[in-house]
This record gives C-alpha cells, structure tokens and sequence, in this order.
C-alpha cells in the first residue's frame, strides 16, 4: 500500500509554525513575498502562508507580474525586475541554482526538521524558510497495524517533502519505506514497477 503524505497521512490543515528570514530580510518581508506568490497556487501548503500573512495583519498587495507554476516543485515570478521563486529544495536550489548566504550555512543546517519547508529565494539568493506544521492525523498508526492484520505486506509513503522532514514523518507513522522529493510522476512509476514485480498495489493520495 502507497500512501501519498500530505492530507492522507497528515490533516489537510497545515499551518505556518516559524518564519526563518535570511541575508538581513526580516520575517514581515518574507511573508509578504511568500504570501503574494502563493495565493495563486490551490494548495493546503499555500492557503497556509496566505492565512498567516492574514492573521499577522500582513498586506500583500500584488507586487509581482507573471506568475509560472511548476508542477509539484513550486512558484517562480518577478518582482521589481528581480526573479522570485518559492517551492522545494529541489526546485530552489537544484533546478533554480539558488544559494545560501555566505555565513548563514548554519542557520540553514539548523532549521527545525519536524516541519515541512518552502524556500523563498530573491534575485538567486535564499531569503526566507518558512516552517509549516502538518501534523500526522492520529488515527494514521492503528490504520496501519490494521492494515498489517489483513495481510498488506508494505508500507510505503511518498512525499514531495525534503529527506529530514519526510524521515521524522515516516519513523513516526511506522511505514516500512518512504521516498522524499518525488513528483507525481515518480509515484505513478513507483506504482507500475511494484505491479511488474507481481505486487498488488493500493495507493491512496
């Protein structure tokens, strides 16, 4: 059985924990960004940057022009000339080539890994984490251990999310694999190649 993580394994209500600002920023100027990309975007991570700019009385007006999704990775737009982009690790720092400020390496290590990150970059520079809470719902264990008594033989758990966080999710669930920073396109693999192996396959998202 495949488990998508995000509002199956976990509430559909994520909410915003911790605002880490870098490179000088301060947290008001991150949200704000962050706010202003993601209210385009139809996601329970993206209503809970929205609504945390909301409830900290945060304007954000649309200061941007464009706006480009890219699938299961993130946001990318332009402000006063300058490229902003917001999403994974993966599409910030790996497909965006976006860097952390010299001397913030640290910070950047410490970052708390029970929440889920996105990562808000300016002109290729991070410039904000923000830290979202999406707590397991507690039924999650004992849905597996019932699974286990009818003779599902595995459990597994695929997440858009970054290795820390989705290792502390799957530890506390009690799934026996999990893969993190996968797309959606990677799941639909992951589904076919256990089914040429033989396997009976449930996934549930």
């Amino acid at each position: 059985i495949v488990f998508d993580k995000t509002g199956t394994l976990t509430h559909a209500t994520p909410t915003v924990a911790q605002v880490v600002p870098f490179g000088g920023r301060d947290e008001r100027d991150v949200l704000c960004v962050a706010a202003c990309l993601e209210e385009h975007y139809p996601h329970s991570m993206a209503n809970a940057v929205v609504k945390e700019a909301v409830r900290r009385g945060i304007s954000h007006a649309e200061m941007h022009s464009e706006v480009e999704y890219v699938v299961a990775h993130g946001i990318a737009s332009r402000i006063d000339g300058e490229k902003v982009v917001i999403g994974s690790y993966h599409f910030v720092f790996e497909d965006e080539g976006c860097v952390i400020p010299t001397q913030e390496q640290v910070m950047f290590d410490a970052l708390p890994p029970e929440y889920s990150h996105l990562y808000l970059a300016i002109g290729g520079t991070l410039a904000g984490v923000i830290c979202v809470a999406d707590p397991l719902r507690e039924e999650a264990s004992a849905v597996l251990n019932s699974l286990r008594k009818l003779g599902i033989s595995k459990a597994v758990m695929m997440t858009g999310d970054n290795e820390r966080t989705a290792a502390v999710i799957a530890k506390e669930v009690g799934v026996d694999e999990y893969f993190a920073e996968v797309l959606p396109e990677d799941k639909a693999r992951f589904v076919e190649q256990e089914k040429a192996a033989g396997r009976t396959v449930v996934m549930i998202g």
